[in-house]
């Protein structure tokens, strides 16, 4: 089955896609599983719950900015404070039945830990994550995972409607979340996709910079 295990919506504050969207496009291009990683939010995550998402398992997450770098926490419970150190935030997440992965971890620009997150006790690594440019924070976090035996994933890190399912994990096949959950942790995981388009992206920003400042009326 395939899933998407980091997509944004409007309770982020860099995205203003509407949940109802999201889970029909997700159900448009057959993925079988997604979560809503808002960032330090959960709001998101449970409001998606409350719509109809027919042939869609919804796997509750955060994309939680610790202190060093950001961890996509699945399967939580509760929400997860940011700006605690890695291992703070990883323990927290497991504490709240939930698994850890690496978000985008050579991408320095946005915020990856780096070397350091050979230390530290993630369940799995984003290996392919279809927000980049040139593919080398991709390519390093593949021999990382691979060096390490780290379960990789691929996610889209979508932020807009045409950025979900770009990457995405493939998985066998699960009827509920703690199976998909444990499933990564076993290493059961493969990550695929491609980059999402940059003249996509740059429509994006402009689109949002266009919502943000648009005058609001009776």
């Amino acid at each position: 089955m395939k899933i998407d295990t980091h997509i944004h919506s409007k309770y982020s504050k860099d995205s203003i896609t509407p949940l109802e969207d999201i889970v029909r496009y997700s159900q448009k291009i057959g993925l079988n599983a997604i979560a809503i990683t808002d960032h330090d939010e959960i709001e998101g995550t449970w409001a998606v719950r409350k719509l109809k998402h027919e042939g869609l398992l919804l796997i509750p997450g955060e994309e939680v900015s610790s202190t060093k770098g950001h961890i996509v926490a699945l399967g939580i419970t509760d929400y997860i404070k940011p700006l605690q150190t890695p291992a703070e935030t990883i323990d927290q997440i497991h504490d709240n039945a939930g698994i850890a992965i690496a978000a985008h971890p050579y991408c320095y620009y946005r915020s990856g830990l780096g070397d350091i997150v050979q230390s530290l006790d993630i369940d799995a690594m984003e290996t392919k994550n279809s927000r980049f440019i040139f593919g080398v924070s991709n390519y390093l976090s593949k021999k990382v995972s691979e060096k390490n035996n780290v379960p990789p994933i691929g996610a889209s890190d979508a932020h807009f409607i045409k950025g979900i399912g770009r990457c995405y994990t493939e998985i066998p096949e699960a009827d509920d979340v703690d199976t998909i959950l444990k499933y990564i942790k076993k290493g059961k995981s493969t990550a695929h996709g491609e980059r999402t388009p940059m003249n996509l992206i740059i429509k994006e920003v402009i689109r949002k910079k266009g919502h943000r400042t648009k005058p609001k009326t009776e």
